[in-house]
């Protein structure tokens, strides 16, 4: 029950409520509401990390495999995947070179096909003709809505325009190539 505040009138005007000590009683839920408290939409069901420290390298111009898989099993039919990509040692050797880094995901051993990338690419490392050669790479993210429970494998694609690349090089010291999953609940 919602008391009248001090000097209401019950007429159709605006009345204010003191809502910390005037309101008793259990409330309804909200619009759309269902009255839960533990339930959090968006919330992380579970995190996955896949460390990348194999020497892979390609002279490939179609995407072929670099070996770096992580995989994640859904709670949920309704649930989203984060893949988040970390490249801290790849390296494109040369001059006005290019390697372009494709996503592709099997679900349930049913295959392999890409999801973002191709044409346009979901990561592209260059070497600028001006830096002969480029070391590193950067972080890139991914929403994906597998809808399933079963087990989603996700794997780096990667190729080259021109010459040798590596997507692992494991003759320096400047990293390792991360990727990590994240179920969010619907």
């Amino acid at each position: 029950t919602l008391p009248i505040a001090n000097g209401g009138t019950n007429s159709t005007s605006t009345t204010f409520v003191n809502m910390t000590s005037n309101v008793t009683g259990t409330l309804p839920a909200a619009n759309g509401g269902t009255g839960a408290t533990s339930y959090a939409p968006g919330k992380i069901l579970q995190v996955v990390e896949s460390k990348f420290t194999t020497n892979t390298t390609t002279s490939s111009t179609s995407y072929v495999v670099t070996g770096h898989i992580g995989t994640i099993t859904p709670s949920a039919t309704d649930s989203k995947i984060l893949v988040q990509l970390s490249i801290g040692n790849a390296m494109v050797d040369d001059s006005d070179r290019n390697m372009s880094i494709s996503l592709y995901r099997d679900i349930a051993g049913a295959g392999y096909s890409e999801i973002i990338g191709g044409t346009d690419p979901w990561f592209r490392i260059r070497a600028e003709a001006s830096s002969n050669t480029t070391t590193g790479g950067g972080t890139n993210s991914f929403v994906d809505s597998p809808t399933s429970t079963a087990a989603c494998n996700y794997q780096i694609y990667f190729k080259t325009d021109i010459g040798t690349i590596y997507y692992q090089n494991s003759g320096n010291d400047y990293g390792l190539n991360n990727m990590i999953l994240m179920e969010i609940g619907a």
